[in-house]
């Protein structure tokens, strides 16, 4: 069975992924002291804003909790821009890129779950979902409880008559006649 909504999810996750290891080679460039350009200032504070719609588009979808030790919104806090970032020192700089380097672990769990998710569905029949589906219905339920009910009180009703009377043909039955024979 397939399920767009989950597809979708995994495509902005997979999309999100890609723009969260972009991000992080930008902690490399602090590093070794590279002053950005106003194109690489601009490119990068595009790549920050379309990380942060996308990060709140999966929490939304993916139930809206975020996973124990994601700091995903915190690294994304934490760098404004290009230029703030080549002005803090390096241990500040190494520490974002460990808290960014977990966050991409408990990330890359997340794309696994939702692909695991996906194989699951897949197995499943769309008849057998939506069969499942009617019968969790309470309202369905209470009809076929109703008709059991029915066919229950029919039957006794039925039995009432007497068995016997099962296999009686049924119309005018026909005239018997008998036979005799002149002595």
């Amino acid at each position: 069975m397939r399920d767009r909504r989950l597809e979708r999810q995994i495509e902005v996750m997979d999309d999100f992924l890609d723009r969260w290891q972009k991000f992080g080679t930008y902690f490399q460039r602090a590093q070794d002291g590279r002053k950005p350009t106003e194109a690489e200032e601009e490119e990068f504070l595009v790549l920050k804003g379309a990380m942060s719609q996308d990060y709140e588009f999966l929490m939304a979808s993916t139930g809206g909790h975020r996973e124990q030790g994601d700091q995903t919104v915190e690294i994304l806090a934490a760098v404004a821009s290009l230029h703030r970032l080549n002005e803090i020192g390096d241990s500040q700089v190494r520490a974002l890129e460990t808290a960014w380097h977990h966050s991409y672990i408990i990330l890359q769990g997340l794309l696994g779950r939702l692909k695991a998710r996906k194989l699951q569905l897949a197995s499943v029949s769309a008849l057998g979902y939506y069969i499942g589906r009617v019968l969790r219905n309470p309202v369905v339920i209470l009809l076929l409880m109703g008709a059991v009910v029915a066919a229950v009180l029919w039957l006794m009703n039925f039995t009432q008559t007497g068995p016997d009377k099962l296999f009686e043909p049924r119309g005018p039955r026909p005239a018997q006649t008998e036979k005799t024979t002149g002595l």
